[in-house]
C-alpha cells in the first residue's frame, strides 16, 4: 500500500461520517439515484472499512479508496478532503469484474487508476469501451433533452459516459436530430439554422 502521507486517513474519514460532516459528489449521487448504492451503505462501508488504495491526481489532489461492507455487500468509496475540513465522497460503487477479481484485488487487466496512460475513467480508473448509448440525457438552459443512439465511450466499472468533443459541439449547433422526452410526450425535430429552435419546457 502506498504511504498515507498527505491523504485522508481512515480515522479522519470515519469521524466526518459519524458527525455528518461530509458531502457527496454529483457523480456519486447518480449511483444513489439509480439505486446501486445508498447513503447508509456508503456510511456503513466507511465506518467498518479500510483504505486499500491511494490515488494521486495533479488536478483533483489525493484521495483514499475505502473498502467496507454493508451487511454482506462490498462497497468502494473514494474519499478526499473537501471544503471547511469536510469529507468529499467522490464516488461509491460495488466492485465487480472485469476491473476487480474480488473486492480487495484488481484484475491484471484492471490496472492501477491514475497511473496508466491508457484510456481509463477519470473518476474510478475503470476500463472504457465504445458503445451506442440508448438514451443520453443533458440539460440546456433549464430544458431536459434525451438524445437517442449516441456513439460514446462507457466506463464498465462506474457507468460514466464520455462523448467526443465533435459530437458535443453538434448538440448546440444546427443539423442535430434530437428526440426530446417530456414525461409521456416525445417529440422529434431538426435544429436548422434558418428556423427558430423549438424549446418545450419540462
Amino acid at each position: 500500500m502506498t504511504d498515507l502521507v498527505d491523504v485522508p486517513k481512515i480515522d479522519w474519514i470515519r469521524d466526518r461520517v459519524k458527525n455528518s460532516h461530509y458531502q457527496i459528489s454529483e457523480h456519486a449521487l447518480r449511483f444513489l439515484m439509480l439505486g446501486k448504492v445508498s447513503v447508509k451503505e456508503i456510511e456503513d462501508a466507511i465506518l467498518n472499512g479500510k483504505i486499500i488504495e491511494i490515488h494521486r491526481h495533479p488536478q483533483r489532489g489525493n484521495s483514499s479508496l475505502v473498502l467496507g461492507y454493508s451487511g454482506k455487500k462490498p462497497v468502494h468509496v473514494m474519499c478526499a478532503d473537501g471544503k471547511d475540513d469536510s469529507l468529499e465522497v467522490l464516488f461509491a460503487y460495488v466492485p465487480s469484474s472485469p476491473i476487480w477479481d474480488d473486492p480487495k484485488n484488481r484484475s491484471q487487466s484492471g490496472g492501477k487508476p491514475m497511473e496508466e496512460k491508457s484510456r481509463r475513467c477519470f473518476f474510478c480508473g475503470g476500463e472504457i469501451k465504445g458503445i451506442t448509448v440508448g438514451n443520453f440525457d443533458y440539460r440546456l438552459e433549464g430544458k431536459l433533452y434525451v438524445i437517442k443512439k449516441v456513439p460514446a465511450e462507457l466506463c464498465v466499472q462506474c457507468g460514466e459516459k464520455y462523448i467526443s468533443a465533435d459530437l458535443c459541439e453538434k448538440f448546440y449547433h444546427p443539423g442535430t436530430i434530437l428526440i426530446i422526452k417530456f414525461f409521456t410526450q416525445v417529440q422529434s425535430f431538426f435544429f436548422r439554422g434558418n428556423r427558430n429552435e423549438r424549446i418545450v419546457p419540462v
